[in-house]
């Protein structure tokens, strides 16, 4: 067969239009190949990777919507969790966080491997608070099963370091990155969003107190002193207004600029007690600083008394690892034979029995 020179024309044209389909078809799968992991919408019921306010540590969620509230010089913990994993499980886990160094650093050596991971071995476990950049990789150690649910990977902690307001509610992000989860036998478990962390740092928090606040202490049996974030206080006055707050890492709270008026102060935190205290004058001209308070153990039904349903509710978890668990009294990541502990010892006592004694210390 013979062709002519246009017939060459014509093939040698469509060769060239099939090689340059080829060449951009090539681009577009090596650009989506190298794009690195960032945050996306999980989609529902399936396993997504998010950065979450360690329990306890919620200061100021009621403030702005759901954003959570610092200020400048708190410290505060947060978890990576692994959530809706599903039976095989996962075996291990690495992922990185990327942070504004003008606004938060990272504490040193403070990051640690959840409850349930343990025990493990941790390949990487970096904060650079140069760059603002946090990486880990661990996984389970030995010949152990892998966890499924809603798993802690890690945990670590933050100093806030400049504020991020004004403008009101300008947010600073906590961005997770490069992600991936496996299960035992090197399977790749695939995670379908990662959720990143807004928060909010506004200046003088606890050492602001002024003419016109009202200021004191609320902390809660079984945790550390610097772990005392996310208690609300709340304030009654009898000509019908009504206030809160929330404690910093170390209990402290301040609700600013209150009307005169005469408060009933109630000091609540979920699994504790709720302790109140009548009569409190307040004037706009002084601070009123009140006695510090801590509150009993063991109220998770909340309803004013540590009984036989408290002792049930804690059995009912017993052994849970779920972040934010009521019954993890003392917030160490499990519901264990310590939180039976610290309900138990107050078992019968009541709110009523236990006001918060807050005589009013010196005015300024």
């Amino acid at each position: 067969m013979r062709f002519s020179h246009n017939t060459f024309q014509r093939i040698r044209a469509l060769s060239l239009f099939l090689a340059l389909i080829l060449v951009l078809s090539s681009l577009v799968w090596i650009q989506a190949s190298v794009s690195p992991a960032s945050a996306q919408e999980p989609t529902a019921g399936e396993v997504s990777m998010s950065v979450q306010i360690f329990p306890g540590d919620d200061v100021g969620t009621a403030a702005i919507g759901t954003t959570p509230v610092f200020y400048v010089g708190d410290t505060f913990k947060v978890s990576i969790v692994a959530e809706n994993v599903e039976e095989p499980g996962i075996f291990g886990g690495q992922f990185e966080l990327a942070f504004e160094t003008d606004y938060l650093q990272g504490v040193d050596d403070s990051m640690v491997p959840g409850a349930a991971m343990q025990p493990v071995v941790v390949a990487v476990n970096e904060i650079d608070n140069a760059v603002g950049k946090v990486a880990y990789a661990g996984s389970r150690q030995g010949d152990l099963e892998n966890v499924a649910g809603n798993v802690v990977l890690a945990t670590l902690t933050f100093e806030a370091v400049g504020a991020t307001e004004p403008p009101e509610g300008q947010t600073t992000t906590i961005h997770l990155v490069n992600a991936k989860l496996g299960a035992k036998g090197g399977i790749e478990v695939p995670v379908s969003g990662l959720v990143d962390l807004e928060i909010i740092i506004r200046e003088d928090g606890g050492g602001g107190n002024g003419e016109g606040d009202i200021a004191g202490n609320v902390a809660v049996e079984g945790r550390a002193a610097d772990n005392q974030a996310g208690h609300t206080v709340t304030a009654v006055g009898d000509l019908g207004g009504e206030l809160s707050a929330l404690t910093s890492a170390d209990g402290h709270f301040v609700i600013e600029d209150a009307p005169a008026d005469t408060y009933t102060m109630t000091a609540n935190s979920p699994g504790f007690l709720a302790a109140a205290c009548a009569g409190v004058v307040h004037t706009t001209d002084a601070l009123t600083s009140l006695d510090d308070v801590m509150l009993l153990a063991g109220d998770i039904d909340d309803s004013g008394e540590i009984d036989i349903v408290d002792a049930a509710a804690i059995g009912l978890v017993f052994g849970s690892t779920e972040p934010g668990e009521i019954a993890d009294l003392n917030v160490d990541g499990e519901v264990d034979i310590l939180d039976l502990i610290l309900m138990s010892a107050n078992f019968g006592q009541t709110s009523e029995a236990n006001p918060w004694l807050c005589q009013l210390a010196d005015e300024l």
